[in-house]
């Protein structure tokens, strides 16, 4: 009696769980999200589904734009964060990798990832794709550079005119005994890396001097800029016909997917296709689906590769005297000059 007891029971209990598996394929197919709601959301208890938080779906937007902006670090987007009660159980901040997840987590653009599969989500989305795609792009450069104590305006901005080699800024603090004062100087310089050079460093005045100079140097006349601006508007249209067309094919492809991912799914269904090879390739399709939907909302947005930026000059050379006139704007004359120019190179001479 015993045994059929405790038979009774592991056959309830795997029914049981079985039965769960199958409701979270289910909410997953619907494209409900089966877990605990992201930040910036709440879970339902009414309809088991998630809804928006009205406030702290608005941190969280914002936090996207600070990291997108590249001016903010991880501690401090945290810190943001904490203010809108969006922390760790114990009352403190978020940890850096915790900030790391939320701005890399592409549930916020509609997709969701679990136990290793795609889905598209019906959630409703208040991260865009293209605020989702600058911030990705922002912890790729990121990554590839180490934190520095002190942010330098001008570095990565050129190389060195006699040898080539990649400028370094250094941080120098001068104690001045007539005055009793402290002074700090920077100073940029070549690395030398690539062999002997006898370029010597140059104060960050003069750096921003050269500058200054490169920024003046591009300066637009009103009279000009309209008679581009036009002609830039007349290729908008031919652009436009063109794009249709790009869409169409974009569109002709996801369609060809969808037919591959219908195929690839009774192949799992009639057991020609294991569990993991499945999941494998059907994560592939998505991840290319996803990269052919972002190309036609670009080309929808933009229309062409060269139209935009090419406008965006023009108006950025509009502001250029204004810039370069200006005191105390070392940020800004350094983002001014990667809109408008590359390749620079530093000479002490």
């Amino acid at each position: 009696m015993l045994s059929i007891a405790f038979g009774q029971s592991k056959y309830y209990v795997d029914n049981l769980s079985e039965n769960v598996k199958r409701g979270l394929r289910q909410k997953l197919r619907n494209g409900v999200w089966p877990a605990k709601a992201p930040y910036g959301y709440l879970n339902n208890p009414k309809t088991r589904g998630i809804d928006v938080d009205t406030e702290k779906s608005k941190a969280i937007k914002r936090a996207f734009e600070m990291f997108a902006e590249g001016s903010h670090t991880f501690t401090e987007i945290a810190k943001y964060l904490h203010k809108f009660e969006l922390g760790r159980k114990n009352g403190k901040p978020l940890h850096i990798n915790e900030i790391r997840q939320i701005l890399s987590n592409k549930f916020y653009i509609g997709i969701m990832f679990y136990n290793g599969e795609y889905h598209d989500g019906n959630h409703k989305c208040f991260i865009s794709k293209e605020l989702f795609q600058k911030a990705q792009e922002e912890m790729a450069r990121r990554s590839k550079h180490f934190k520095k104590s002190y942010r330098f305006p001008f570095l990565g901005l050129a190389r060195c005119y006699e040898c080539g080699a990649a400028i370094t800024a250094e941080q120098h603090t001068k104690f001045y005994k007539t005055t009793n004062r402290k002074a700090t100087y920077i100073y940029y310089r070549c690395t030398k890396k690539l062999g002997l050079c006898s370029q010597t460093p140059i104060t960050s005045f003069e750096m921003e001097g050269q500058l200054r100079k490169v920024v003046s140097d591009v300066v637009l006349p009103q009279s000009w800029a309209d008679h581009w601006l036009k002609f830039l508007d007349r290729d908008d249209l031919t652009e436009k016909q063109s794009s249709e067309t790009t869409i169409q094919n974009l569109k002709a492809e996801i369609t060809n997917l969808d037919k591959k991912q219908n195929i690839l799914l009774d192949s799992y269904l009639d057991q020609v296709v294991d569990s993991e090879t499945y999941k494998q390739k059907k994560n592939e399709f998505f991840e290319t689906k996803l990269k052919l939907q972002e190309e036609i909302v670009k080309v929808e947005e933009m229309g062409s590769s060269w139209l935009e930026p090419m406008r965006e000059f023009v108006n950025c050379a509009l502001q250029a005297q204004k810039i370069a006139r200006a005191k105390n704007n070392c940020e800004e004359l350094a983002f001014f000059a990667k809109r408008v120019g590359s390749n620079f190179f530093l000479s002490n001479r």
